[in-house]
């Protein structure tokens, strides 16, 4: 026990200083020059997403560029320098974090990070999972109820001990605006967090095209990129059919909470997508708390006006369990004509909503969802996939 402690805080020791003070809190001038590693660099199209960028270098590395949050609205940028495993490491690589590619062991915080994965064939990598909360698919929640998956928690709750006997080449870790000390503490202990923003995303295709990020760590670029291609065209060709539609209804999403009301699930690619299905977020602009706290008055005199109500609490199924949670959604327009939608029709065999996990891959179909709620006449054939009207 002496022995592994002493090794273990040798460890934290070696680690702190190059990892906290360089790659979280950012590198000096001098060493964010050395990022560029090579001369010669072709930029691989990233055409929605914001928060991340790549660039192959000519000598057969990939230099991936993350931009994150750090507190509510400051940008940090995070370096990764992928090095095909038969390939020599550049000599310069000062400012960035050097990964041997294909990945063979990585971890999972949340179920769409394991769609990307599982679609690029890759899903035996995974060697464990923040749990079942924030992953769905049945295949995981077998592998964690057999011990075959270990659970490493999350945030606040993430099992430091768990990670390090998993030992990850990359931990794949998602970023929201909320401040959290996780990637600090992760990279104190020695541990290479790969930080996933693309709930941060304004463009639906944008949260999609993280496929590409994904699956430069796997060597399956071509793979991400023809998935993301021929996705992206159906949610274009879905777009399209409300381009003439002049009425907009008014929607709101969301539901009370302790006090207050939580747009948590409205993130910005959703507000995109709202409006490329043809509605009137009244949300849009408000000022938020925390990354999806709403003031309850001003959600209440909204849900007063609005014409459709999406998104309520995953666990509601019909207006009867809505209207137990909070009478006064009784004063709602929406309510009292039945416009009511929520986003967990289409569930695992466990019972978990595949709206996160599997939505966010095929937003054509989510698109096509949302059209048909606001403008029926538009897809008078389509069958709610995600969406189910509360009764």
């Amino acid at each position: 026990m002496m022995t592994w402690m002493t090794g273990f805080r040798s460890r934290i020791g070696v680690v702190l200083l190059l990892a906290v003070s360089c790659f979280f809190s950012g590198c000096s001038k001098a060493e964010k020059k050395a990022v560029t590693v090579s001369r010669e660099e072709t930029e691989q199209p990233v055409k929605y997403a914001k928060r991340f960028s790549m660039t192959r270098q000519d000598n057969g590395c990939t230099l991936v560029r993350v931009l994150s949050p750090k507190g509510t609205d400051i940008g940090i940028e995070y370096s990764y320098l992928l090095v095909p495993k038969d390939l020599p490491v550049p000599d310069r690589t000062a400012g960035v974090r050097v990964v041997r590619t294909p990945l063979q062991r990585v971890t999972c915080e949340n179920g769409f990070q394991v769609s990307l994965i599982e679609m690029l064939g890759c899903f035996d990598v995974i060697a464990a999972v923040s749990g079942k909360q924030r992953v769905g698919q049945d295949r995981v929640h077998r592998m964690i109820d057999n011990g075959e998956l270990p659970v490493t928690g999350y945030m606040r709750s993430l099992n430091m001990e768990t990670l390090l006997k998993v030992d990850p080449e990359l931990a794949f870790v998602n970023v929201t605006r909320v401040s959290s000390d996780t990637f600090e503490k992760m990279m104190a202990y020695g541990l290479r967090p790969g930080f996933f923003c693309a709930s941060l995303e304004e463009h639906p295709l944008g949260a999609l095209e993280w496929i590409k990020f994904i699956g430069a760590f796997f060597e399956k670029d071509s793979l991400a990129a023809g998935i993301f291609r021929e996705r992206e065209q159906a949610y274009l060709d879905v777009k399209k059919k409300v381009a003439h539609v002049s009425y907009r209804p008014s929607v709101i999403a969301g539901y009370s909470r302790k006090g207050a009301w939580s747009t948590m699930g409205s993130s910005r690619w959703f507000v995109t997508m709202l409006d490329h299905a043809g509605g009137n977020y009244l949300f849009r602009g408000q000022a938020l708390e925390r990354g999806h706290i709403l003031s309850h008055e001003v959600a209440m005199d909204a849900g007063m006006k609005a014409d459709f109500w999406l998104n309520t609490h995953f666990r509601i199924t019909d207006l009867d369990g809505l209207l137990e949670s909070d009478e006064r959604y009784r004063l709602f327009s929406c309510v009292e004509n039945r416009m009511v939608y929520n986003n967990n029709n289409y569930r695992f065999e466990n019972g978990r909503n595949r709206f996160w996990d599997r939505g966010m891959t095929e937003p054509h179909a989510v698109l096509s969802d949302l059209i048909s709620i606001f403008h029926p006449e538009v897809l008078p054939d389509h069958t709610l996939k995600y969406y189910r009207r509360l009764q």
